[in-house]
């Protein structure tokens, strides 16, 4: 997934410019996990966003 499209989906989940900015630095920084991310949007009051990824059991 790109930055533009990890920015389109935090915009559209209605993150404000500073909370996008700061996530977009983490997936520069760490990569792009989308189970990081979810928890991430989670501790924020989001719902998850990047749950295109398999559930582990």
């Amino acid at each position: 997934m790109s930055l533009e499209e990890i920015e389109f989906e935090l915009e559209m989940a209605g993150l404000s410019r500073e909370q996008q900015v700061k996530m977009l630095n983490s997936v520069r920084r760490d990569g792009f996990d989308p189970k990081l991310l979810d928890r991430k949007l989670a501790t924020m009051g989001f719902p998850p966003v990047f749950t295109i990824y398999d559930d582990e059991e």
